[in-house]
């Protein structure tokens, strides 16, 4: 089986979508300023830890007409199918992604790796 890179606090990264709030004709999607991690607190890599969870909160703001526009949208990844070897335990890994009805994602980028002693 191969192996994936897990992910860390920092590895999770948020990307604002294209698509407008609804009733809106337009405006900009806003990334969380930052997101909120469950990670595990014994499990890490080079001193950082595991995440299993992330979310973040997008806002929006844009019109419909001269009318403003404002909403959030939020955006919850958790860990999938991808298990530890010989654990239960659920990990984030490389390439994961959550993404709303309005393109907002978060996604990970990591190249970190797991080694056992």
């Amino acid at each position: 089986m191969a192996s994936k890179a897990v992910a860390c606090e920092g590895d999770v990264v948020a990307q604002p979508g294209t698509t407008p709030f609804t009733g809106a004709a337009s405006g900009t999607w806003t990334p969380p300023a930052s997101l909120t991690l469950q990670s595990y607190a014994q499990l890490q890599v080079g001193g950082v830890k595991v995440v299993h969870a992330a979310s973040g909160v997008f806002q929006f703001a844009g019109t419909t007409g001269s009318s403003p526009v404002t909403g959030a949208s939020t955006v919850t990844l958790t860990a999938g199918s991808t298990i530890l070897q010989g654990s239960s335990t659920k990990v984030l890994v490389h390439g994961d992604s959550q993404q709303d009805q309005y393109g907002n994602t978060l996604k990970v980028v990591s190249t970190r790796s797991l080694l056992s002693a």
